[in-house]
C-alpha cells in the first residue's frame, strides 16, 4: 500500500494543489512545445 498516495487522498487542499500543479505543469509543457515548433519552423525556412 502506497502511504503517500492515501496521504494525499486524504486532505483535500493538497489534492486541489497537486491539481493545479499537474494543470500549470502541462500548461507549460504546451507552452515549451509550441515553443520548439516555433523554432523548428525557423531553422526549416531557408534564409
Amino acid at each position: 500500500m502506497n502511504t503517500s498516495s492515501n496521504a494525499v487522498r486524504s486532505t483535500p487542499a493538497a489534492n486541489t494543489f497537486l491539481a493545479k500543479l499537474r494543470a500549470l505543469a502541462l500548461h507549460a509543457l504546451n507552452l515549451h512545445l509550441q515553443n520548439c515548433a516555433v523554432i523548428a519552423e525557423a531553422h526549416r525556412r531557408p534564409n
